[in-house]
This record gives structure tokens, C-alpha cells and sequence, in this order.
């Protein structure tokens, strides 16, 4: 018989690093159920609710098999439950090892809910350890730059426009700071969201009576999860901020790469991408396309999506969803792939990332100091007034551009400006002046820097 093909999405699959692809594929699954019945099988034992040699037998089975994930799911296609294959995959392995008797054992107290959100626990522990990570990088690489490019003047744009004067190092502190919020809000969410799925047939472990929440505590123990009071087989709003906490990290992510996208464009050149060479074009060979950036933002594209598909199986009737859980549990792993391949992407764009400052600095300086243009009206102001002051710098402004002659150099030639002082005069200036216009920002990026260090990441 011939293998049924699977569905290989080329396309996708170019958007996410190889190490993505081994967070929740079919190995880890397997493995985590196994490790599910396993522990259940010991803590049971601990507990005298089953005999030792029975779960001697199961725990052996669970070690040394060797699951066809296909025919798990050709068998839960047919049964709507990953738990049937499962259990009788088992079954078959103990009766071969001619430990039929333990097969009574098996899986006892337990359903099939309990088998997959656990496993499901498992490997987003896995998960987030390897999301956390490649954030933790990205932000010591943001601090470090920030730290040294806290006076480095560059442009701040509004409406994808020029406003004023930022430094390149707030830039990088502004960026660092919701990664690190979410790198803490990560931790802390998982302490609760991730724990130990077992309540039986309803959630309220009756075949298992007093021993249960003893078995539940053991098994908890056992695999690393927290043990909840209850179950939460559909209770899912601890489970579900946590997803939710990943959506906001990746709107991050993707907020940082689409501004590398933006100051590494040929017209801009404030930064190069650090994977800039290796992203060319089949027609044109001068080009140097930030692949990684892109690859960031296709990957959070689909994120939104995946949450609100998420948010959208919340409403489980009674004690077992019919369809929102089982659509939980296919989105759940799509989410946390296409946040790590966003991380991750934006950690390779980071890592190798050029800055130029004297760019930055041109970039500036050709717009003929129009970006200054608040600081030279508030000047003005005290002795024109503030109308007068706004009008002058407003209409000289525009000339400045056309004629690409300074601003304050305008200024300084009207009559009006002309009669003031000497120290008013010198006051236009200075405000002028990038390495003046850019202290608000180095003393921001100064305290956040300093806020951050009092914060453990």
C-alpha cells in the first residue's frame, strides 16, 4: 500500500529556522505522552493504587516504544481521541513483552484530554525555553547599543515622516524595553499555565477517589509542572494568556523589524541588517534585501490570526469541548513556531546589524535644521510671541528646504530676528544644534538603561 503523501508547505517552511520545526513535531508529541502514562504509572504505584511490577511493565513499555506517529493519526482521525492509538499501541507492546497482566493498568484514571494538554504543557515548556532565549539575546544586544549610542543623534520620524532630533541609542532602549516585558510576563505566566492536566473522564478524578490529588501531586513532581487544585480541561484562561502574552511579543518583534526594514532602505542607510549580503535578487544583482527583517515580518503576520482563532475556543461546553479544544490544541504549536521563527529572525538581523552615525548625522543636516523647527519657535517666542514666532518659523521653513540653505541661517538674516540681541541670537543656534537637540533622548535612554539594570532579565 502506498504511503499516503503529507503536506509540505515549501513556502512557509522558508520562513522559520530549522530548529522551529523540532518544538512540536511528531517526535516530541510521542515522546511527551509517553512520558505522561510513564509518570502516571509510577505515581499510581507510589500511591498503591496499582501494583509496582504492573507499573515496572508500563514504564518499561513507555521507554522502549517507539511510536509510528502516522498511524497515531490515522488511529485519532478514526476515533476523534489521540489517547485510543496511544493506549492501544501500549497494549501491544506489553502483551509482547508478555505483560498482559499490566495492561488493566494502563492509563488507568485517566482520558485522553489529560494525555494531550499535558504533553501539550511538555513541549511549550520546551518551547518557551528556546523563545526566551533568542529574546534575552536580542535585548542585551539592544541595551549594549543603546548604552553606547546614547548621545547619537538621529532622525525621530512621526507619520513615517521627519519630526525631530532622537539618538540612536533611545531607538535601541525603546525597542529592548516590550521585549523584556515580555520576556518577564513569559516567565511569570508560564509558572501558572504550565501544569498537569488530570481529572479523568469529567475533571473530578473519580475513578482515582482519595488518591487522586496525591497521583496528580507525584506526577506533577515528576514531569516538572505545577500541580493545579482541580483540572482545567476547560477552564482555559491561564492557558490562554499565556498564548496571548506570545502574540504580544511577536506584535513587538515585528515592530522592530519593520523599522529595520525601513532605516536599512537604500535611501535611508541608517543601518545595514546583518544578513543583508545574503539576500539578493534572481534579476538584479546590485541588491541587498534584509531577508531576516522579512522573514520577522511574514512570520508575526500570521499571529493575530492564530490568537484570535485561540481566543475563539475559549467557550468549551460543560466539561469536554466539542471542536473548540480540539482546534486549541492544532493552533496552539502554529503560534509559538511562528513567534520563535520571529525571534529568531530578529536576533540574526540584530547580531550582525551595522549602525551608521555619520549617516544619521546627514540625514539631519539635509533637511536644514526644519527638524529643530519646535525648539527655534519656543526661542523666538519670548521676544516675538508665540504666533509671530510660529508663523516665521513655519514660512522660513519651507524656503529652507527649497532653497537648501539652514533654517537658522534664514532666521538670523530676518529683520525681525536681526534686532534681538546677541544672546538671543546665539540661542537659535543652539538649538540648532544635533549634539544640543538630542540630550532629551540621551537622558531618557540614560534612565531606561539604568531601569533596566534594576531589573533581573
Amino acid at each position: 500500500m502506498q504511503e499516503p503523501s503529507r503536506i509540505v508547505n515549501v513556502f512557509g517552511n522558508i520562513l522559520v529556522p530549522a530548529a522551529a520545526g523540532t518544538l512540536f513535531d511528531d517526535a516530541a508529541l510521542c515522546r511527551a505522552m509517553l512520558d505522561f502514562e510513564s509518570a502516571l504509572a509510577r505515581a499510581q504505584a507510589q500511591e498503591e493504587v496499582i501494583p509496582p511490577s504492573a507499573a515496572q511493565a508500563i514504564v518499561a513499555a513507555c521507554d522502549s516504544l517507539q511510536l509510528d506517529a502516522a498511524a497515531l493519526t490515522e488511529g485519532g482521525r478514526r476515533s476523534g481521541a489521540m489517547a485510543v492509538p496511544l493506549v492501544a499501541a501500549l497494549t501491544q507492546a506489553l502483551q509482547s513483552a508478555g505483560q498482559a497482566d499490566a495492561v488493566r493498568h494502563l492509563h488507568y484514571g485517566a482520558t485522553t484530554q489529560d494525555v494531550v494538554d499535558t504533553a501539550q504543557a511538555l513541549m511549550t515548556r520546551h518551547a518557551l525555553g528556546e523563545l526566551l532565549a533568542q529574546v534575552q539575546a536580542s535585548v542585551q544586544w539592544l541595551r549594549d547599543e543603546a548604552a553606547r549610542h546614547a548621545r547619537t543623534p538621529m532622525l525621530a520620524r512621526t507619520l513615517l515622516q521627519p519630526a525631530q532630533v532622537t539618538s540612536w541609542g533611545l531607538k535601541c532602549a525603546q525597542w529592548a524595553a516590550p521585549l523584556a516585558r515580555s520576556h518577564a510576563q513569559l516567565r511569570q505566566l508560564a509558572q501558572r499555565a504550565l501544569a498537569l492536566q488530570l481529572g479523568g473522564a469529567v475533571g473530578n478524578l473519580s475513578t482515582l477517589g482519595e488518591a487522586g490529588e496525591r497521583v496528580a501531586a507525584r506526577m506533577a513532581a515528576q514531569l516538572g509542572l505545577r500541580c493545579a487544585v482541580g483540572n482545567w480541561h476547560t477552564q482555559r484562561d491561564e492557558w490562554m494568556r499565556l498564548g496571548l502574552e506570545v502574540a504580544v511579543l511577536a506584535g513587538s518583534l515585528s515592530k522592530i523589524a519593520g523599522d529595520l526594514v525601513l532605516m536599512s532602505q537604500a535611501e535611508v542607510a541608517e543601518v545595514v541588517a546583518g544578513d543583508a549580503q545574503s539576500g539578493g535578487s534572481s534579476a538584479m544583482p546590485h541588491k541587498r534585501n534584509p531577508v531576516a527583517c522579512m522573514q520577522a515580518v511574514a512570520a508575526c503576520a500570521q499571529v493575530p490570526h492564530l490568537a484570535a482563532t485561540l481566543l475563539s475556543t475559549m467557550a468549551q461546553a460543560h466539561e469536554r469541548g466539542m471542536g473548540q479544544w480540539q482546534a486549541e490544541v492544532a493552533v496552539w504549536p502554529q503560534l509559538w513556531v511562528q513567534a520563535f521563527a520571529a525571534a529568531s529572525a530578529v536576533n540574526s538581523a540584530l547580531s550582525g546589524l551595522r549602525a551608521d552615525p555619520q549617516r544619521m548625522a546627514r540625514n539631519i543636516d539635509e533637511l536644514q535644521g526644519v527638524v529643530c523647527s519646535e525648539a527655534l519657535a519656543h526661542t523666538l517666542a519670548v521676544s516675538l510671541g508665540k504666533p509671530a514666532a510660529a508663523a516665521l518659523v513655519r514660512s522660513l521653513g519651507a524656503q529652507a528646504i527649497e532653497r537648501r540653505t539652514p533654517l537658522v541661517t534664514l532666521l538670523l538674516a530676518d529683520p525681525a530676528v536681526a534686532a534681538l540681541d546677541a544672546s538671543q541670537r546665539s540661542a537659535l543656534t543652539t538649538a540648532c544644534d544635533p549634539a544640543v537637540a538630542v540630550l532629551p533622548s540621551a537622558r531618557l535612554c540614560e534612565r531606561m538603561l539604568q531601569a533596566a539594570d534594576s531589573d533581573a532579565l
